[in-house]
């Protein structure tokens, strides 16, 4: 046998070799996304057809996780069959985290607190909010506390659930700055955790919403008092991702609405703090907050 042929030999086993790993290859990526699209159904609520849509959707951290997943998951899940969309939920730890979401325009969908609406109205647009509820900052005191009068807040720790939460923090820290009261402000991450503190212990102090205090347990309600309440303000919006196609939008909107036509949907509604969804619109619901000049408190 010839030089010349025994090379071309080995060429041609070379490519038999390289042709099989690469089927073997092929075949192994193919596995791998069956197995990622597999679990991707399990853990998106709503349309799980070939066809649908996997959008993300991010809660404002008021409550733990789980508690967030329980609430939601029903009505997106609603939701996402009637929008052909299978919605995954992307929970962020604490308030400031996702607060770094909205501002990169993580989420394609976000339940977030009015002024959070303000400081991303160039990324997100709101699409939902409630038509009745008004959203209002509380102070809340222990029930057994001697604490009745807004200057006894004066030298003491303020729980609060994160610097810009809005109507828990950037309102409360706004009505004491005019009464010209100073206070050691403590985060604790959630308004869970502050009515929980504050129930805990005598001696201090929380801010909160009417909204967030309104959902604990007649038991934790019990041991607290409402010191103070500011004015209210439209509440949290559901926002849609503006680089998203605008009838998938419109689509997602008119879902909520639809969906809350059947009365035996209310309790989906309930438990996501929209009792009655209408159409948001930014100019009218949600621009006016900038003349509060909360800015100064925003960190």
């Amino acid at each position: 046998m010839s030089i010349l042929t025994i090379k071309l030999l080995l060429i041609a086993f070379t490519g038999v070799i390289a042709g099989c790993n690469n089927n073997q290859s092929k075949s192994i990526e193919s596995s791998n996304e069956s197995r990622l699209t597999k679990n991707t159904v399990k853990d998106c609520a709503g349309e799980h057809s070939a066809e649908a849509k996997l959008r993300t959707v991010s809660i404002v951290p008021q409550f733990s996780a789980s508690r967030i997943h329980s609430d939601y998951w029903p009505l997106l899940t609603e939701i996402g069959k009637r929008t052909n969309i299978c919605f995954k939920l992307d929970q962020q730890k604490s308030i400031p985290s996702f607060e770094v979401g909205l501002k990169s325009g993580a989420y394609d969908y976000a339940f977030m607190n009015p002024y959070h609406q303000v400081m991303v109205s160039d990324i997100y647009q709101p699409i939902i909010r409630d038509k009745q509820r008004l959203l209002t900052g509380i102070i809340v005191t222990n029930k057994g506390s001697n604490i009745n009068s807004v200057q006894q807040i004066n030298g003491r720790t303020l729980l609060l659930p994160a610097p810009n939460a809005f109507g828990a923090s950037l309102l409360t820290r706004a009505y004491l700055d005019k009464k010209n009261i100073k206070f050691n402000p403590k985060y604790v991450k959630t308004h869970q955790n502050v009515y929980r503190g504050v129930a805990r212990d005598s001696e201090l102090i929380g801010g909160g919403v009417n909204n967030t205090f309104n959902r604990e347990s007649d038991e934790l309600r019990s041991n607290l008092s409402i010191l103070v309440e500011t004015p209210g303000y439209p509440a949290h919006p559901f926002s849609a991702l503006k680089e998203l196609p605008p009838e998938e939008i419109k689509n997602v909107q008119n879902a909520w609405i639809m969906i809350a036509k059947d009365s035996n949907s209310k309790d989906l509604f309930r438990q996501v703090q929209i009792k009655i969804p209408i159409k948001a619109n930014y100019n009218q619901d949600y621009a006016p907050l900038k003349n509060l000049r909360l800015e100064k408190y925003v960190q």
